[in-house]
Order: C-alpha cells, then structure tokens, then sequence
C-alpha cells in the first residue's frame, strides 16, 4: 500500500504531466515573500484592501479585485508602490512560473520568519505552478545536501488543489502562517517543515450580511488534516487545523485559531473521538474523560485568537496587534485550557530616509506552567501523551523560539529603489529561561532550541535584488549567546546567498 507521501507525489507528478501544456500560474500567496506581504498590509492598514489578510496561504482572488478597484490618484507615493509590486507579483503568479532556486549558506538557519523559504543551508529546487479552469497543482521538488532532518529530497509546498463554487479543497504540504505576525508567531508558522495535509479554504472573503442592517463583513475560513510522519513519540499523529478570519470594520480583523494532535499509532481515529476534538472534551479528569496507562489522553489541544487594529497618526499608517495562545489543560471557567500566553506587536508605514518601510517591534512570552508549578515551564507546544508535542522533524510548528522564551524583536522592511529591498533585525532573546528541559538527552522529546537557559542578542540583514528573471538574495547575521550555566560566551556568525531564476 502507498504510504500518504508515495500517493501524494504520484498525484503531484500526474498533475504536471497531464496538464504541462497549458498556462502556468499560481492561485494564492505563500509565506516565502515578507515584502509582498507588507505591501499587502499597508494596503489593507488603509482600507483599500478589505479582504481578511492575515491567514497563510492567501488567495491572490479577492486580493487583485480589491487592487483593481483602487484609484492610483488617492494613493501616497509609498502607497503606489505598494500597489505596483503587489501588481507585479500578481502578473508573475499568472504566467509561466517554472522558477529554479539554490541556496548556500555557511551553517543552517536557527530561526525561521515569514519570508525565510528554507533553514538548511545548502539546497535547491524546482517550482513550477500549473492553473487550469478549476484545477491547480505546484510540483516543487528539492534536494538539500546536508538536510537537518535526514530528508535529502522533498516535495515541501506541492501541492493540488480543485476549486469547488466558493471552496478550495486542496492536498499538498503547504506552509502555514495563522497571525498578524511579522517575526514569529505562538500559533502556527513556517518554522517547521510543512505536513501532507488535505485543506478546505473560503475562495473568495464574500461578506456576511448582518440582518435587517447593511452592514457586513468579510471572512475566510480554512481548516486542514495533517498526519506527522516524523520520527516521534506517537507514530503517525494526526494534526487537525482550523482558523476563521473576518473583518467587521475595515480597520479592525480578528482571528481564531485551533490546532490538534489526535490519534496516530495505536490511538483512536474514530468520528466520535474527533467529535471530541471539535467540542474539547479532551482533557483528563474532564467531562468523563479517564486517563491512565491503557487509556492516554485522545487529544493535545491549543487554541487562541488575535486581532490587528489600524489607524493614522501624523498622517503615518499604524496598527497595533497582539494575540492570546493557550494550551489545554484544566484552569479557567471553561476547564478546557490553561492561562493563554500573550504575543503583542506595534508596526508604522513610514519613509525612512525618503524609502517605503515597514517598520514592527513584537513581544512575546511562551513559558506556561500548566497550573501545576510557578515560574516552570516545560507545558507550551508539550503533552504528557503526545510527547514529541507541537514540533515536526525537530522544529516546532508555532515559534521558532520555542517554549519557555521571553522574545523582543525591532525589524524593518525597506525598498531601497525599484528592483532592491532590505530588511533588518534586532533581536534579544531570553530562551528557555526556567532553565529546564522535559527530556535534555531525548532529540524526540523537549525544548529543540536549547535545553538550558539561554540569552541571545542578534542583529540580521537581508538584501534582495531583482534583474530581469533573476533574483539574489544575500542574508547574514550575528549573535551573541550567555549562559545562566557555567558555560562560556559564545559568538556565531552566519551567511548565506540564494539565487533564484524565472523560466
């Protein structure tokens, strides 16, 4: 029998042969373009895009038809270029986009953000995206020499997908962004590899008319189905994933996000335990729910909601942001979750040095002592059943700091001139600050950043420049690492250089 991956890339090579012939495009954005993505932002800070944009992958519909519909003249200058690359990567999306990449690098990526497309230091790959009627398929093979996971060749972000009346119901391995986030987010991110998963997406934001009032407000929904086929503790976990999305006042967009680990190996993948799921009837010592040595628990759960608001100060766009992120456990009203842990962030669309720059300072905190102990973590993204938690091949799938971080990032995003653009990073890290680890010798099991107390200093660069179908892409950075243990200092350096080219 074909295991999830064989079936999947017997379809993905299906698709490609079948359809090589017509016109290549791509029907939504992905988490790879941190400048499409805020110049998106800008856009919809200001009301031209009134489109829900805060869930990765993002579909390209209702984002051009809100661009068509905008009067260049009511623009600022760093509003028209937003516009204008918006434009243009919507035209590259609808146009032969076989592109090759290779990406070297002096040592592998620590941390991951919107816009990073691989943490292994050596690779490349093939993309080519295929767009016919109401069918689409992205064939994106890849070859990492050194692969931090073991995995030489990959199909991450393949994908096929058939558009059904307002649905998008897709198969592929996809990278998800849930969150107003720029650096990093609690939820779900691109910080680990992405799983086969089968989706079904909103197509178009179509609002919700409130009744009897003209009021309405557009919304997205997507949930997916995952199965982690990592080496882990619980072979074969399922990953369940919903996020609603929805706009009631073109300044205000709000969020709700679920995600679940339920059966695998061993474990119960009936309907009625997904019911369960869905209604969080999952935790121990709850709603009848008996846990022991014969009978683990059936679910790890997470779920959060986060909301962006925008506004005009000195004629400046600003947006204030933030979620709330909690695990399940057994506090509160509801006894379905522990104490959410809190993610806020500040950004402006400004001219620096007369450029368009974004510029983000984002706070976060992941340590949550699951109401068993003060001050100890070792709970955020862990389970006591599903031990391996919310991580995959090694990475979690939420922040890339991990558990038990206090993270604050400065960033800016700036367009130096037509075909350059720079972004910049300051960070100060405060990881696994209560110094402790579930499992310090198990690579399967715990904190993969850093088993002990840990704090960073890091300062990053990346310049990106396009020439006619190329694309460069040189980025380095710098750290500074202390340590609460009797360790030395320690100072890493890191580099690398991607080239990409459009067929």
């Amino acid at each position: 029998m074909l295991s999830s991956n064989s079936l999947f890339t017997a379809l993905i090579l299906a698709a490609g042969i079948t359809l090589s012939t017509h016109s290549l495009a791509e029907p939504w954005i992905d988490t790879s373009d941190i400048y499409l993505k805020a110049n998106i932002q800008l856009l919809a800070d200001t009301g031209h895009i009134i489109t829900p944009v805060t869930t990765y992958p993002l579909m390209w519909n209702d984002i051009i038809r809100d661009i068509k519909s905008i009067a260049l003249d009511n623009l600022s200058s760093n509003q028209q270029s937003a516009y204008h690359y918006i434009n243009h990567q919507f035209k590259l999306a609808n146009r032969n986009q076989t592109r090759l990449k290779a990406q070297v690098g002096v040592e592998n990526k620590r941390f991951t953000s919107f816009g990073d497309q691989v943490s292994d230091k050596n690779s490349a790959s093939v993309h080519s995206s295929i767009l016919f009627e109401n069918f689409a398929a992205k064939f994106a093979p890849s070859y990492t020499h050194d692969p931090i996971d073991g995995e030489k060749t990959r199909l991450d972000e393949s994908y096929i997908a058939a558009f059904v009346g307002n649905w998008v119901i897709s198969l592929g391995r996809q990278n998800r962004w849930y969150g107003p986030t720029w650096d990093t987010s609690l939820s779900l991110t691109n910080n680990a590899r992405p799983i086969t998963a089968l989706a079904i997406s909103r197509k178009s934001a179509e609002p919700f008319i409130v009744p009897f009032t003209e009021f309405d407000i557009p919304w997205t929904v997507t949930s997916f189905m995952g199965k982690m086929d990592d080496e882990r503790v619980v072979k074969n976990t399922l990953l369940w994933g919903f996020r609603l999305n929805l706009k009631p006042f073109k300044n205000l967009e709000l969020g709700i996000t679920r995600l679940a680990q339920w059966g695998g190996d061993g474990r119960s993948q009936s309907l009625s335990t997904f019911g369960d799921v869905l209604l969080g009837k999952t935790n121990c010592g709850i709603d009848d729910v008996v846990c022991n040595e014969n009978t683990p628990n059936p679910a790890n759960q997470q779920a959060g909601y986060d909301l962006r608001y925008s506004f005009n100060l000195f004629n400046i766009p600003m947006s204030v942001y933030g979620q709330k992120f909690a695990e399940d456990g057994a506090e509160g009203t509801l006894k379905y979750v522990t104490k959410a842990q809190p993610q806020v962030g500040f950004d402006a669309h400004l001219a620096i040095f007369g450029k368009p720059s974004t510029i983000f300072i984002e706070l976060a905190d992941s340590l949550a002592d699951c109401g068993e102990r003060d001050n100890i973590g070792d709970c955020y993204y862990e389970h006591s059943s599903y031990q391996t938690g919310m991580r995959y091949n090694g990475r979690t799938i939420g922040s890339t700091y991990e558990n038990d971080a206090k993270t604050y990032v400065l960033g800016a995003f700036s367009q130096l001139d037509t075909n350059t653009r720079l972004t910049t990073k300051i960070r100060y890290l405060d990881l696994n600050y209560d110094n402790q680890d579930k499992a310090p010798d198990n690579p399967i099991i715990g904190n993969t950043v850093t088993s002990i107390a840990e704090q960073v200093w890091m300062v990053s660069s990346s310049v990106l420049h396009d020439y006619k179908n190329w694309r460069f892409t040189l980025a380095a950075e710098i750290s500074q690492s202390t340590f609460d243990n009797d360790i030395s200092d320690e100072t890493d350096f890191n580099a690398s250089f991607m080239v990409e080219y459009n067929l």
